[in-house]
């Protein structure tokens, strides 16, 4: 790029003008000729000059005229001038080309280094002002760019703005709504929790209802079934009567084990057992329906390890229910085999109970442990004529699962029969070398003598609403040799108790005025009476409270003729206060 800076030489004398650029050249200069006003006009119309030297006398336009014309154009009047004048000018002509832009004037002949010096100052001042004008430039497109960046920033920052006004809104309303999920969350729950709560008070009170009419039924038939002044066969009914009685209980019972599995409230007691006992126990249970449809059954217990860790009445639950349904879908004159392996080198005692029934289908055994699932056999339209809840292989399953055990079915399809195998750990050969020295729980003796330190009979106070099971307790308390005083509410039972001093105090907890939790509190801190809860109410929590109460045990209905004399020989062998 050319950085020289013109200059414009005007003189209509050539020579002259060769004069001037004898001593002006330099590099920085490039030096524009021009022999007349009007080449003048058009070269500054053309380009940009730093300086004009112009002769003063030209033919045709003088440089008085063209200094004129020169400051009326605003492109150029700012151009300096110097004069150059062979003559004396007036003063009044002097101040005519000031007037007229005219920067200085020079008489010919011309002194080369003042104008030299002259010239220099103007193109350093021209420089400088063009390197002001660049740089004005750069500064204006700066301070353009620079406002056009504010002024997008300004529009993204009122862009951004109202993106976040509109995400806070959202972000408000998604608050909202989460907090009006969570409150109706809370409310869900506490509903849920309300509800489950309804729940086991429905099926506590269920229980009670249910078990309550069975209590005489079972203490009677239990008695009668072991009275050996009867006669075999009808003790052999009273035996059947009982042992439906007690499939009743446990039929209610299955109602509260979800319960009490689901919220983790199952007590096991936990002891070494033999799987081929419980397996015997709990056939003699459904013997009589497999007798009844003659059933070939078949026991091969052949496992030479069966000793296991686990609740007796919870394994044998198991069992009982796994038997019973395979009797009770087996048809007349089929087959069930009942067999055990353990092999050699394994962990785990395996139980299999096969028979040749109705099967199940695919869709049956996706459900058959699930609670209230039936077979096809019981859904709509179906002749229901196996009856059942549909809790028995659920509550299995749970179970086998608390002894860290499995159960699982399978079937080759409908008539074609099911096989079901049960798994249990086996316990450690050390465990098993020390089986001899296990003793299994007998059931405690009948009191022979029911004397209170060998002067008075033992006097009861028995407290139950429910007249049948008042009446049926209290005949056999005396059969047993007890004093019994009767009352069927608190009001009545704490009126006696002030009339007289009892012994033992059996209580149903269900009283139409109270309960007989406060009736044990309140005999136990005046009498000191030890006392025997008997109820329908048989959760946990129950228990607990009995015993916290001050019962020392706490049965419950239907209670069997055996359980009853248990409870007793226990309290009796407990401490006088």
């Amino acid at each position: 790029m050319n950085s020289a800076v013109n200059i414009l030489l005007v003189d209509d004398e050539a020579r002259n003008l060769d004069a001037l650029e004898s001593f002006l050249q330099a590099p920085d200069y490039n030096l524009v000729r021009a022999l007349s006003g009007q080449t003048a006009l058009m070269l500054l119309l053309e380009g940009e000059f730093a300086v004009m030297v112009l002769d003063i006398q030209m033919p045709g336009m003088t440089g008085i005229e063209l200094a004129n014309l020169i400051k009326q154009r605003k492109r150029t009047q700012h151009i300096p001038i110097i004069f150059l004048t062979a003559y004396f000018q007036e003063d009044k002509d002097v101040l005519q080309g000031y007037g007229l832009g005219a920067v200085d004037y020079l008489t010919k002949p011309v002194n080369p280094q003042i104008l030299k010096s002259k010239i220099a100052v103007f193109v350093d001042l021209f420089c400088k002002t063009r390197a002001l004008a660049d740089a004005n430039v750069a500064l204006n497109l700066e301070v353009n760019q620079r406002q056009k960046a504010e002024e997008t920033l300004r529009l993204v920052n009122n862009e951004l703005e109202a993106r976040v006004q509109e995400r806070t809104k959202d972000l408000s309303r998604v608050n909202e709504e989460l907090r009006q999920r969570e409150t109706a969350l809370r409310e869900s729950e506490a509903q849920a929790m309300a509800a489950s709560r309804a729940k086991d008070d429905f099926l506590a009170a269920l229980s009670h209802e249910l078990r309550t009419p069975l209590n005489p039924v079972l203490l009677l038939a239990t008695e009668a079934a072991n009275n050996p002044k009867i006669a075999p066969e009808v003790r052999a009914d009273f035996e059947t009567i009982a042992m439906n009685v007690a499939l009743e209980a446990r039929l209610i019972d299955d109602m509260l084990d979800l319960t009490r599995i689901a919220r983790g409230k199952v007590a096991l007691e936990m002891k070494a057992l033999n799987v081929h006992t419980l397996l015997q126990d709990a056939l003699a249970l459904a013997r009589a329906e497999i007798d009844l449809k003659q059933i070939a059954l078949t026991l091969r217990l052949d496992a030479s390890r069966h000793l296991v860790l686990g609740d007796e009445v919870r394994l044998k639950q198991i069992f009982w229910n796994v038997i019973k349904n395979a009797g009770k879908f087996t048809p007349e004159k089929g087959r069930i085999l009942i067999e055990t392996d353990a092999p050699a080198k394994g962990s785990d005692l395996t139980v299999r109970i096969i028979d040749n029934g109705i099967g199940m289908t695919s869709t049956e055994l996706g459900r058959i442990f699930e609670a209230f699932s039936q077979g096809d056999h019981a859904t709509q339209g179906g002749p229901h004529r196996f009856g059942g809840m549909g809790l028995g292989l659920a509550i299995s399953r749970m179970m086998a699962k608390l002894h860290s055990g499995s159960i699982t079915a399978t079937s080759a399809g409908r008539n074609k029969g099911t096989t079901v195998v049960i798994k249990f750990p086996l316990l450690s050969e050390s465990a098993q070398d020390n089986s001899s020295q296990i003793i299994l729980p007998q059931p405690a003796p009948l009191p022979s003598s029911h004397v209170v330190n060998g002067d008075h009979p033992c006097r009861i106070l028995l407290v139950e609403d429910h007249l049948p099971t008042a009446r049926t307790l209290k005949h056999l308390l005396v059969r047993r040799n007890y004093q019994v005083a009767m009352a069927d509410c608190v009001k009545d039972a704490l009126a006696l108790a002030g009339q007289e001093k009892f012994d033992l105090l059996i209580s149903d907890i269900g009283l139409p005025d109270g309960t007989g939790y406060e009736l044990m509190a309140q005999l136990r801190t005046s009498q000191s009476l030890v006392g025997i809860a008997l109820t329908g109410y048989g959760m946990e929590e129950d228990v607990n409270r009995s015993h916290a109460a001050g019962f020392v045990a706490h049965l419950t209905k239907p209670v069997s003729v055996h359980s009853l004399d248990n409870a007793l020989a226990a309290v009796r062998r407990q401490p006088n206060e």
